[in-house]
């Protein structure tokens, strides 16, 4: 609990600044080389997230509070990361999110039309978010 009060307290402050920080969009190799194998640990719409990219285009995305991961499709194409929560087995109805990332500061953020979310990458397979 103490670790998540301090990972917001810091993404606010972070996320107040990033507009004055220069940034850069990722191409799609980028994108493969950050998220593939990788779980992103973030802040989206006011909650604690974490999401784990599998090699096989399988995506785990869980929040604080939530008992067990949702499930969905990923892939990354055209410089955009782009995933499908429509269920595995239905037809696919992606939303793509360009990548930027903040050097200075060490953040990257998904950016699409009205969305904008930091997130810091990490090496293992963890999706506790409490």
């Amino acid at each position: 609990m103490k670790r998540t009060f301090a990972f917001a307290c810091a993404f606010a402050a972070f996320a107040g600044q990033s507009a004055l920080a220069e940034e850069k969009a990722l191409s799609t190799a980028q994108i493969e080389e950050l998220l593939v194998g990788n779980t992103v640990e973030g802040i989206h719409f006011g909650a604690h997230t974490r999401q784990y990219f599998s090699e096989s285009g399988l995506t785990l995305w869980i929040k604080s509070g939530d008992a067990a991961p949702s499930e969905a499709r990923y892939k990354i194409e055209d410089n955009a990361y782009c995933s499908s929560w429509t269920g595995l087995w239905n037809e696919p109805d992606w939303g793509c999110f360009a990548i930027h990332h903040d050097e200075a500061q060490g953040l990257y953020y998904y950016i699409a039309e009205n969305f904008r979310a930091p997130f810091v990458v990490g090496n293992a397979f963890s999706l506790d978010a409490d």
